[in-house]
């Protein structure tokens, strides 16, 4: 199948292009930073380029980085570890267990809100700074009755040492969930002890500070490294979008109206993605949300069929019908192993109740993602042939959403 329809354009070689040009031109896109911001700025140009004159910025104040909101989740975890192990002999029962659960209660209360993408406490006391989205808006040949959003974020993550190899990267998955809903587990392991005096349940608890300490750990450490120069993650997506934006332009849709969104803070938790469903999502609440992550680099396409941290969210089925029809020359199949802690966003999609799914670009024999979150995330892993294949795959979603 080829990924052209026009002679000697190949769709796949244009997105290979972009992403190339993007992260050499502003390689460790941080969120809310200056790199950030110049890859925005590459989206608006490349788009006006187009000739496309509905170009938006939407601004925003996100999140800088995932991992001090960890330190303060988990820091206040330990806290109430601390008042378990160090208060009780002291000061007696009482005031060790208002400490204890008033310190996990406030730790499981921000992550439960964090990872359902809402508002938390203490939000403003972490480093925020200015960030954007941009949004092109591509009309129809005629009236508009469906609309499709294109979702590629702009920032890349910090290469934490967890991902650095595939066995660092499973005990971190393995270890996540345990840290995460140990922040429950542990208050009630706590008051069954005190309760039952029967000391092993503390000692699990222990075992949960252990992990709670490396999350702590991780939290204050991550930002002391560099950032991943970000081209399968995520500008391959960005480069998609732009390819698709071009072939719309010569090849418009019949009714749909197409939006790019060109998000930031995606990898701090989706404040991009948050901002712009607050702000639109009337007008896009019966659109479909495409979302594009790590399409650059792999042998198979897969969709995300459930997402969620705290809470499991599943692929909507008439999306689901959608993907897997429009799919069936493209070998799709369905993913629904990504790891405790992470998220795309779909999951926020999902999470406000609106229609989405994300594709991703894999091995066949690998379960972890190419190039995720690394070092090694240069341009010259990409692969213009994935690139390709995942662009057909769009344009094919894009006309079946057409011709409903």
């Amino acid at each position: 199948m080829t990924d052209s329809t026009q002679p000697g354009v190949s769709w796949g070689q244009r997105a290979l292009e972009h992403a190339t040009n993007i992260t050499l031109a502003s390689p460790g896109r941080g969120s809310a930073t200056e790199a950030e911001a110049k890859a925005a700025e590459y989206a608006r140009q490349e788009a006006e380029k187009l000739g496309l004159s509905d170009i938006r910025l939407q601004p925003f104040n996100g999140l800088r980085s995932i991992w001090v909101f960890m330190a303060l989740v988990f820091g206040l975890a330990l806290v109430g570890h601390a008042a378990y192990w160090l208060l009780g002999p002291v000061y007696g029962t009482l005031p060790t267990v208002i400490i204890m659960l008033a310190a996990f209660g406030l730790s499981g209360f921000i992550l439960w809100q964090k990872y359902t993408f809402r508002y938390y406490p203490l939000r403003n006391l972490l480093p925020h700074g200015s960030s954007q989205n941009v949004l092109v808006s591509i009309p129809p040949q005629g009236e508009i009755k469906q609309r499709v959003v294109l979702v590629g974020h702009l920032d890349s993550h910090r290469a934490v040492f967890w991902w650095a190899t595939d066995f660092l990267f499973k005990f971190f998955i393995t270890s996540s969930p345990v840290a995460m809903w140990g922040v429950a587990a542990a208050p009630v392991l706590y008051l069954l002890t005190m309760w039952t005096g029967f000391q092993p349940l503390a000692w699990i608890g222990l075992y949960l500070a252990f992990n709670h300490f490396l999350g702590w750990f991780t939290g204050v450490t991550a930002d002391l490294g560099a950032f991943s120069p970000g081209a399968n993650d995520n500008a391959s997506a960005m480069g998609t979008l732009l390819a698709l934006a071009e072939r719309l332009g010569s090849e418009p849709l019949k009714h749909t109206e197409v939006t790019l969104a060109f998000t930031g803070c995606e990898e701090t938790g989706c404040d991009g993605m948050i901002t712009l469903i607050r702000e639109e999502g009337e007008r896009l609440r019966e659109a479909l949300f495409l979302d594009f992550e790590l399409v650059g680099t792999g042998d198979q396409i897969v969709y995300l069929s459930r997402e969620g941290t705290l809470r499991k969210k599943y692929i909507p089925a008439e999306v689901k019908a959608l993907v897997e029809e429009a799919g069936k020359g493209f070998d799709l199949q369905a993913y629904g192993n990504m790891p405790s802690g992470t998220f795309t966003e779909t999951g926020t999609v999902w999470e406000y109740g609106l229609k989405g799914v994300t594709l991703v670009a894999k091995y066949k024999h690998k379960n972890t993602l190419p190039e995720w979150h690394r070092l090694s995330d240069v341009p010259g892993r990409l692969q213009p042939e994935t690139l390709g294949r995942v662009h057909e795959l769009a344009w094919q979603i894009l006309h079946k959403v057409d011709v409903q």
